[in-house]
Formats: structure tokens, sequence, C-alpha cells
């Protein structure tokens, strides 16, 4: 399945401003989907007027690079590069996430001591939404019929002894009816 991006059609139809004085990044080739999303966030966060925009955008790329809450270990010039900034300017998007209390970050060092990268520790509950368990099983009084082999190999014809005590069942049953009233 193509993506609505990836249709000629659709491209044609973009607006192509060629003028002198456009920005940079307009000359830059359009991103490829790779199929990747970011799990559903907080309302609150994504509305937060007092974080810069970017700020939004780089915790956004380390929730979705978070998996299943674990703390992440990278480098600034890591972040920088996917994010297409400096490493001084995503010193400052951590900054104003640590003041909004999103994340905090540490320093990792080696063995002798050298600083190698960063751990950043999300700050989960302000993030994502509150999960809610849904049920997804109907409690009912017996349970369903079981998925069985029915393939003729496995059947078999009564014995007599297992026919005669069927035979009995049914003679029960029928004696043990309910009088319509």
């Amino acid at each position: 399945m193509q993506q609505i991006s990836d249709l000629n059609s659709i491209k044609i139809l973009s607006p192509q401003i060629l003028g002198i004085n456009q920005p940079r990044r307009k000359s830059l080739p359009i991103i490829q989907s790779n199929n990747s999303f970011v799990k559903p966030v907080r309302q609150s966060f994504v509305t937060n007027h007092r974080m810069m925009p970017q700020t939004r955008c780089m915790v956004l790329m380390l929730l979705g690079w978070a998996g299943k809450e674990q703390a992440l270990e990278t480098t600034i010039g890591i972040i920088a590069k996917h994010i297409g900034r400096s490493r001084r300017q995503v010193h400052r998007y951590l900054c104003d996430a640590i003041e909004e209390g999103y994340l905090f970050y540490s320093r990792t060092k080696d063995h002798m001591g050298y600083y190698t990268g960063i751990k950043i520790h999300l700050n989960f509950s302000a993030l994502k939404p509150s999960q809610k368990r849904v049920k997804t099983r109907r409690r009912c009084d017996m349970t369903p019929k079981a998925e069985t082999n029915s393939k003729s190999i496995y059947k078999r014809e009564n014995t007599e002894q297992e026919q005669s005590y069927m035979d009995q069942l049914q003679v029960i049953m029928e004696r043990n009816k309910p009088i319509p009233e």
C-alpha cells in the first residue's frame, strides 16, 4: 500500500514555490515515510504553550525511542542529528523539558571517567494518558465450544456397550421432559 505522499499525482499538486528569498529548508528533499509512529500522548503535553515547539518534537521523538518505558542512553549529538538542530540548541531543548517536568538526564561515563553520553529518563506519567483496563472478555456461565479436530480418521463408531448406555440416557431424557402448561 502506498502512502499518499508517495503518489506522483499528489506531488504534482503540491505547491512548488520558486522564489529567491526562500528558507534553506524548502530546498531539502521530502522525507520518505518509514511507517514509524509515536504512541498516544497527553493533550496537556501537546498544548503546553510554555514549551518551545521544537522541544515538543524532540520529546515526542524520545518517547518513540523509549519503547516500553525504559531509560534512553544516547548522546546530544545523535539527538541533534535526528532533529536537524545544533547540539547547543538540543541542550536548550533538554533544559526546557526539564523545567516543565517531562524528563531528566544524567551524564554517562566509561571506566576511565570520560563522558560518553547521556541517559534520559522520561516522565511517562506526565506524557502518556492513563491506561484504563478494558474488559475484553465477556463473563458467561460456560466456556465456548472447544476447537477440536473433526477429521473423519479420528471418529469411530460406538461399541455395543456405549450405544446401549446412550440409548438408556435418551430414554431418561424423554421421560424427564418438562410438562407444557
